[in-house]
């Protein structure tokens, strides 16, 4: 596989497909999409702000899909500059407090944790560098093990963000990695099923050690 590698989208479920969709592009800025089809479904998606370009979420429907919380895929962080109206703005709208606004970390990151209605964990944060879809963030009991399995699957340039966390950077977003001990359920089927890259090789569907769903789709 060459580095070609681009992120394409995050995929999701949910019970309201088109009701998650509307609900992410009204508090992220995004732009629903209409008659979007993926691997010839039709299906609820939205494109949102993404650095210097855009990201694609995509929903499907699943009827009670398993909370993101527990599986390697653990949340989607997104940089935004009014986080306390935000935060609250979520909450007030069927979303559920996991973190209260808070500094954290040796860089000190404004940050805050909610649950979508649909049992996806989002993390909201201030980053200037980066704003609007900033990264998403797998989890395992081995941080250089996950990284180099996925640089493996789908290249990019390796960094520590923060010089905290170690990162591979797709331009458009990051994927951090954390290390826990925790047992992990595999992401298919669950509030957050898997990431997307598009590369000129094409590649298949992957699935990491520790359960996290990828698919690399031709360019």
């Amino acid at each position: 596989m060459t580095a070609t590698c681009q992120f394409d989208c995050l995929a999701l479920n949910a019970s309201e497909p088109a009701a998650a969709a509307a609900w992410y592009a009204k508090h992220l800025g995004g732009d629903p999409l209409v008659g979007y089809s993926s691997g010839g479904k039709i299906l609820s998606g939205a494109e949102f702000p993404a650095n210097t370009g855009v990201a694609r979420l995509e929903w499907h429907h699943a009827e009670a899909p398993g909370p993101s919380i527990g599986t390697g895929l653990d949340h989607s962080g997104w940089s935004v500059d009014n986080l306390d109206e935000l935060h609250a703005a979520m909450l007030a709208d069927g979303a559920t407090e996991f973190w209260e606004p808070r500094h954290f970390g040796p860089a000190k990151l404004y940050i805050s944790f909610v649950t979508d209605p649909w049992g996806a964990k989002i993390e909201l944060l201030e980053d200037a560098k980066h704003p609007g879809f900033h990264h998403v963030h797998i989890l395992g009991p081995d941080c250089e093990e996950d990284r180099a399995w996925l640089l493996e699957h789908v290249p990019g340039p390796a960094e520590t963000f923060k010089d905290v966390l170690l990162a591979v950077n797709y331009g458009t977003m990051r994927v951090l990695f954390r290390q826990t001990d925790d047992e992990l359920e595999p992401t298919a089927g669950r509030a957050i099923d898997h990431l997307a890259w598009t590369s000129a090789a094409g590649g298949g569907r992957h699935t990491s050690p520790t359960g996290v769903d990828i698919q690399v789709r031709g360019a």
